[in-house]
């Protein structure tokens, strides 16, 4: 008897597994060539939740950039602002990028390409490396009434105060809602991930709170009352959030931890400040540093991802000859996908480990930074090569002494063991051009988030980078007007790069992906005026 079963549990550690990736987001390129095939689809998806219209792709079959002369300058932008971080700019672009970041109609047509863009970026980072894995997209913003909300008795005849209450109530409800039946649904689908990149920081609710305080009642509510207010917002929807989490603990939940640069143990941010056994909230690191604009917390802030000038897909409707295009970014939602992926690998490698297993892999197996022992759970920078040595050996051994013999490095690796995915020629090749030097400080203004309000149909999404393991460098010139040739990666913002080896960290146990892009879009510098 006793052999049989260990036959079985054989069995069940080698056979092919798949791990599934449920993102939420927005601007999801269902159509792209790279993410189509690796996308999970169930017949039955629109049956069972037909007001979520989970895999209709018409809010992508027309770009919200329709100039072709207009989405080059944002092309270039994005470019310029990645190398302003990595390595700086020369004059004539310095001059260029100020002035197109003075102008404020040109920045909100960038605003609005980054959040058409956001889903498809970060589906490109948690597909970075390894095989065997499906993403799951679900559109968690600009859906129309997904919960049907109860509609307010008597609305008129409240005076302002009574209004006020009603839309933070509604406000909070609406969140808790809609998360409750995100998780319902993911249960029905096989979910072994879900990467959350996006949240509702404190700052941004409690702007939110303060105009329509004055809306309602034509006053300027009270700071202290504010303060009150938007407290009590965060415990309620912290709260029925993480009672919604423990129904599901076979699902692991990654969460961005929010571009604010703000504390999350002092400044609640919605939802990584949720600690569970199953959840992870990820920091954005630049090279061995906390990027500046990434937030932290030496209690609720796990561990730090690549998270700056990060290269990914951009959505095939921006191509305007079919040709693969990718743009950089930087954030916490490109940290948060890059362990996702990690995860994914991990599960993987042996499906008996549990989520809080996974989690305890990760964390154990970064890299130690004694500067981030403040500011970080774990004190360290994910290790996607140790810690997929350390999943190899729990087939043979316990946790534990996985973790501390491959953080030992006795056991050499062949990089093979990821799954399938040797050193591309290309990539190594893209290796040795990396940049040495470490990124620029960049500041919480420059890294925009997503924020779902209460007139909002779905959760808020944080507009974030992260700087892989894998790290394209960016042309130290910029070059003259080429054809679009590139291939696609996950960016969200602003300028940076996306997820190939870098050899300021170190590199992933798979190096990049042979599909990465190689190229980025390349236009011209316009001269000084």
């Amino acid at each position: 008897m006793k052999s049989l079963l260990s036959l079985l549990l054989f069995f069940c550690l080698n056979v092919a597994s798949a791990s599934n990736i449920a993102i939420i987001d927005t601007g999801f390129d269902l159509d792209h060539d790279f993410l189509k095939p690796k996308i999970l689809k169930h017949e039955s998806d629109e049956e069972i939740f037909s007001d979520w219209n989970f895999h209709d792709n018409q809010h992508l079959k027309e770009p919200v950039i329709k100039d072709q002369s207009l989405l080059q300058e944002i092309f270039l932008y994005r470019n310029l602002r990645a190398k302003k971080h990595k390595d700086g700019l020369s004059v004539a672009e310095l001059e260029w990028f100020q002035r197109r970041d003075n102008d404020k109609k040109f920045i909100e047509q960038v605003k609005k390409f980054k959040k058409h863009s956001h889903g498809t970026f970060v589906a490109g980072i948690a597909l970075r490396e390894g095989e065997n894995i499906k993403i799951f997209p679900l559109r968690g913003i600009q859906i129309a009434q997904p919960v049907n909300m109860p509609k307010s008795k008597g609305l008129t005849n409240k005076n302002s105060e009574e209004r006020f209450k009603d839309n933070v109530t509604s406000s909070q409800d609406r969140v808790i809602r809609k998360f409750s039946k995100i998780c319902l649904y993911l249960s029905l689908n096989d979910i072994n991930i879900v990467n959350a990149s996006y949240g509702i920081s404190f700052k941004s609710i409690t702007t939110k709170f303060r105009e329509k305080y004055k809306e309602f009642t034509g006053l300027e509510i009270e700071e202290q009352r504010l303060k009150l207010v938007v407290d009590e917002y965060f415990q309620n929807i912290l709260k029925h959030s993480t009672e919604i989490i423990q129904k599901y603990p076979r699902i692991l939940f990654v969460f961005s931890a929010g571009n604010s640069g703000q504390d999350n143990d002092l400044s609640p941010h919605y939802p990584s400040k949720i600690k569970l056994p199953n959840t992870l909230s990820v920091a954005a690191m630049n090279g061995d540093y906390l990027a500046s604009f990434s937030n932290f917390g030496k209690t609720h802030v796990d561990i730090g991802a690549p998270g700056v000038a990060i290269l990914s897909f951009v959505p095939k409707v921006y191509s305007h000859d079919g040709q693969n295009l990718f743009s950089p970014s930087s954030g916490t939602s490109m940290a948060a996908p890059y362990i996702s992926n990690t995860a994914a690998q991990i599960f993987n490698i042996n499906p008996l480990l549990s989520p809080y297993e996974i989690k305890q892999i990760i964390l154990e197996t970064g890299d130690a930074k004694e500067h981030l022992k403040i500011n970080l759970v774990s004190g360290a920078t994910v290790n996607n090569q140790t810690a997929i040595k350390a999943a190899l050996l729990t087939k043979n051994m316990t946790i534990a002494a996985s973790i501390e013999l491959a953080r030992s490095g006795l056991i050499p690796m062949e990089d093979s063991i990821s799954f399938g995915h040797p050193i591309a020629i290309e990539a190594e090749l893209l290796k040795n051009k990396v940049l040495d030097s470490i990124p620029k400080d960049i500041s919480p203004q420059e890294i925009e988030e997503i924020q779902i309000t209460s007139e909002e149909s779905s959760l808020p999404l944080e507009i974030e980078t992260n700087k892989p393991d894998n790290l394209i460098p960016l042309p130290s010139v910029a070059p003259s007007v080429q054809k679009l040739d590139v291939d696609p990666t996950p960016a969200n913002q602003n300028q940076e790069q996306f997820p190939l080896p870098s050899e300021a960290q170190k590199s992933s146990s798979s190096q990049a992906s042979p599909q990465l892009p190689q190229n980025l879009p390349l236009v011209p510098v316009p001269s000084s005026p």
